[in-house]
């Protein structure tokens, strides 16, 4: 695997698993957690209290785990809600959504009589990448996409699932543009790693405490190292889809001749990716990358 890089930049890059865990997955930042969340949430939930519900109870996907929160959540009015959060860029990514934001809702289940009234759960995800960039599809582009079940008449089944999708890339506002506290977390989302000093537009409260917690210089040297780790991750992901999409790897293509394919899984088992990762992020079956490594292995020399 490459060398952990150098990080020149004061302040971390918050799409990393480090830097999305450090500002909004722990304890002691619950209040910035909230206070994004009720930038995203619908003015009749905006959240008065949360707690965090452990993942570990997820199943055993360990990776995958370290970028899910489910949160429970009790609004202004006394009324409990879910909040499903996630961050991740993966294959199948809305399967991968609808799939984890079941276990929010089967832990509602009570032992015993039971009538079934489920709470709202709202599924989140925090995406640093374009989603819905097939406009034949999608007809528009959405910073905030949101989704919920709904017939062909547009008639709604139920208001007690929902989901929402934040593309950070098609946010564009400047600091002059910043109107709402959506604005602004987004703002800071987007560009906190680039920041040479804080915008005069976030010198508030909630946000000089999310740059305390963001500054590489407070780190201490473990969070140092897994900030390292996390972000060298990141970048190898990156640089395996670019080398995927350069070489013209798609989705459910059979393993056949594909020499371009082949040329993919080679060159990123040989930066050290395991075969996991070269699957997750090409798109290739994991069992076509597992023979293309064997037929290589047992072919050299």
């Amino acid at each position: 695997m490459p060398d952990l890089p150098i990080i020149t930049s004061i302040y971390f890059d918050p799409t990393t698993d480090f830097g999305f865990k450090k500002l909004f997955g722990e304890e002691a930042n619950k209040d910035l957690l909230m206070d994004f969340l009720n930038s995203l949430l619908p003015s009749h939930h905006q959240i008065a209290s949360l707690t965090f519900q452990k993942t570990e109870q997820l199943p055993d996907h360990s990776e995958e785990r370290k970028s899910i929160y489910d949160i429970y959540c009790e609004d202004i009015n006394g009324e409990k809600f879910i909040v499903e959060m996630q961050k991740s860029k993966m294959t199948y990514m809305v399967d991968r959504t609808v799939y984890y934001c079941t276990f929010p809702i089967q832990r509602q289940a009570k032992k015993g009589k039971w009538n079934f009234k489920l709470n709202r759960v709202y599924a989140i995800g925090i995406l640093d990448f374009e989603y819905d960039i097939q406009l034949e599809h999608w007809k528009e582009r959405q910073l905030l996409r949101p989704f919920n079940l709904r017939d062909n008449n547009g008639i709604l089944m139920t208001d007690n699932l929902h989901f929402l999708f934040l593309q950070l890339p098609y946010f564009s506002k400047t600091e002059n543009e910043l109107v709402t506290q959506f604005d602004k977390w987004c703002y800071f989302l987007k560009n906190l790693e680039n920041f040479d000093s804080i915008p005069n537009i976030l010198k508030e409260p909630i946000f000089m405490k999310a740059f305390d917690v963001a500054e590489i210089s407070n780190m201490d040297d473990g969070d140092y190292i897994l900030y390292q780790i996390s972000k060298s991750k990141k970048y190898d992901m990156e640089l395996l889809e670019d080398e995927a999409e350069q070489r013209g790897v798609e989705k459910g293509i059979g393993i056949g001749m594909d020499k371009d394919r082949i040329n993919v899984v080679l060159t990123a088992y040989s930066q050290g990716h395991s075969p996991n990762l070269i699957s997750q992020f090409t798109g290739i079956p994991l069992d076509s990358v597992l023979k293309i490594i064997q037929n290589y292995n047992n072919n050299k020399g």
